[in-house]
């Protein structure tokens, strides 16, 4: 994993924006806002490169398709994993969980 040493101060906070994208792709898989799901599965794949997150990067990816394809199931299992993926990188790089 390589980010731009320019973006080491914001790691916490962007760890941080990501544990809330769970709060939020849960909600929308709750109502099966695929749509929601989708942009959000954008806009991780957008910020997880110059971070140095190709993990998130791919979970970004996967979500987006899913959700384009309206496949629940695959959007429930992405999203949890996700949300692990996101705590042990905040337990790493010493973010608090909140």
């Amino acid at each position: 994993m390589s980010h731009d040493a320019s973006l080491e101060d914001y790691i916490p906070k962007y760890l941080e924006n990501r544990l809330q994208d769970c709060s939020k792709l849960t909600l929308a898989l709750g109502q099966k806002n695929f749509e929601e799901i989708r942009r959000i599965g954008h806009t991780i794949k957008g910020v997880a490169k110059p971070f140095g997150f190709p993990e998130l990067e791919t979970h970004g990816i996967k979500l987006e398709e899913a959700a384009i394809i309206h496949d629940e199931k695959a959007c429930r299992s992405l999203v949890q994993h996700y949300e692990q993926v996101v705590l042990e990188l905040k337990s790493k790089f010493g973010a608090p969980i909140s």
